[in-house]
């Protein structure tokens, strides 16, 4: 079975319709928010998934570039399952690098290294020395802060603005109605995390006019195609997010992780997002990072 499959079969059980999944998995984008501490303010309690900054624990034969500044370390084991599957696997590590310039996605990637579990690490210094490198960004320590977020397509880019829900009734209607059957729903809303590890910004450069009324025309059109012949989720919607994201040449993207005010680089704050194309996320591709940018 898909993750998609696996997703219909979880909310069938509480008895969530079909249209309802189909039009909420066309839409949705599971995230886990994270948020970063200070490593004295961190409680015993706390559900630790990693760390930002400092030296980072690596192995020895994966190169650290110069001119890359190392970010953050995610422990992908301590990080929950969620019932929507967001693709990315819960072993090993995923290390991410940033690069010291201002970077425009065209500029090329950022560098995301997945380390399979078992595989011995240490601490690296840094390669451009001590004293000419680059600066290293101050320890914090990553503290799950919700293990399960859902993110949608087309959220209005203040966070102030009204939700996109409310000219979209028939998601808002299926969200409900999987809020008022399933155990333990995710929260529904965007920001409000220092880290999120996937989440619902798609390319960069997306526009939520490309996730308006045609993208919701095709998810109509899908709640019907697959009520008989749900494994034909995947391709329809891989198909229409292409289509939506058609002045991207290779396709969409999807977030890997994006970090808010993460004191990267000269500008003491920012934004970095990590994206990665569906193919190479279903497939674990992790070398294949194919954007980052600052804001």
């Amino acid at each position: 079975m898909t993750p998609s499959e696996i997703f219909r079969s979880h909310a069938r059980e509480y008895g969530v319709s079909d249209d309802a999944v189909t039009r909420i998995l066309w839409n949705v984008q599971p995230a886990v928010h994270i948020d970063a501490q200070d490593p004295e303010h961190v409680g015993p309690d706390a559900h630790v998934v990693g760390y930002i900054g400092g030296l980072p624990t690596m192995p020895e034969d994966v190169p650290w570039e110069e001119g890359k500044q190392f970010v953050a370390s995610l422990d992908l084991a301590a990080v929950p399952r969620q019932a929507m599957d967001d693709r990315v696997p819960r072993e090993g590590h995923l290390l991410l690098f940033a690069d010291t310039e201002y970077s425009y996605p065209e500029d090329g990637p950022l560098s995301a290294v997945h380390v399979p579990p078992g595989v011995p690490m240490a601490e690296r210094a840094h390669p451009d020395g001590a004293e000419e490198g680059v600066e290293l960004l101050e320890r914090r320590v990553m503290v799950l802060q919700d293990p399960e977020v859902w993110g949608i397509l087309g959220w209005p880019t203040q966070e102030e603005e009204p939700l996109v829900l409310d000219d979209d009734p028939l998601l808002a209607a299926a969200i409900r109605e999987y809020q008022d059957l399933v155990p333990d729903a995710p929260v529904v809303r965007r920001g409000g995390a220092t880290v999120t590890l996937r989440g619902e910004k798609l390319n960069p450069s997306d526009d939520t006019d490309a996730w308006g009324e045609a993208f919701r025309e095709r998810r109509e059109e899908a709640v019907i195609a697959v009520r008989d012949a749900p494994e034909k989720f995947d391709e329809l919607h891989l198909r229409a997010l292409a289509e939506a994201s058609e002045e991207e040449e290779d396709g969409p993207a999807l977030c890997l992780v994006e970090l808010a005010e993460a004191n990267v680089w000269w500008t003491g704050d920012g934004e970095v997002t990590w994206m990665i194309r569906p193919d190479d996320l279903y497939a674990g591709r992790f070398d294949r990072i194919v954007s980052g940018y600052f804001c």
